[in-house]
């Protein structure tokens, strides 16, 4: 299919999809994703790679993006503006991962490798939580759990007990790549909550 006819498909599913047809999203989220997920792949450096998920981000994108496209917030009316949106929503989301791991605090700059760790200089909390600390993590464990699909509750109980990715898409009969998007929509749920709080 060449590129004007596809756009114009484009344009045609995301009409389907506000008119409530699930599958023009699904549509559209297969049109564009390996590219979205090899223009994010593209756009992050080696240090922050290794904290962030092209894929991940990806699926951000189109999470924002649905959410927008049902509520009408996009105006779209030639061909190649919805690939235009997404490829601008997707460097969007990775400028803003780069200055978040970028912030003082978390700065992927200060990242050493732990075998360059001089020998006292690790810091070791020797507290116990308090009860006020456990019941505040059981709240928030719960607020997240409620917004999960239960396949999303099960990840999350299995990753929580340590479980590897293989071992959760055995248990649940989903493929890694599955569990893997899922665990990053769970990382950007609880990624919202620390931001809200």
């Amino acid at each position: 299919m060449d590129e004007p006819q596809a756009a114009g498909t484009s344009l045609v599913l995301l009409q389907s999809f506000r008119d409530g047809d699930d599958t023009a999203a699904e549509a559209l989220f297969t049109r564009y994703f390996e590219r979205l997920t090899l223009l994010a792949r593209s756009r992050l450096s080696p240090r922050l790679a290794r904290r962030t998920d092209p894929e991940d981000i990806v699926m951000s994108v189109y999470r924002s993006f649905f959410i927008g496209a049902r509520a009408g917030r996009f105006v779209l009316g030639r061909g190649g503006d919805l690939w235009r949106l997404l490829a601008s929503m997707t460097k969007h989301k990775l400028l803003r991962q780069a200055r978040r791991h970028g912030a003082e605090r978390r700065s992927v700059k200060s990242e050493v490798p732990l075998d360059q760790v001089e020998e006292g200089r690790c810091f070791v909390r020797g507290e116990e939580p308090t009860p006020e600390d456990a019941v505040a993590l059981a709240d928030e464990v719960e607020r997240v759990f409620s917004r999960l699909s239960t396949f999303g509750r099960r990840v999350m109980e299995l990753r929580m007990q340590g479980a590897q990715l293989s071992e959760i898409a055995e248990d649940t009969g989903r493929s890694e790549r599955t569990v893997r998007r899922t665990l990053g929509q769970i990382r950007e749920l609880l990624a919202e909550r620390l931001d809200d709080g």
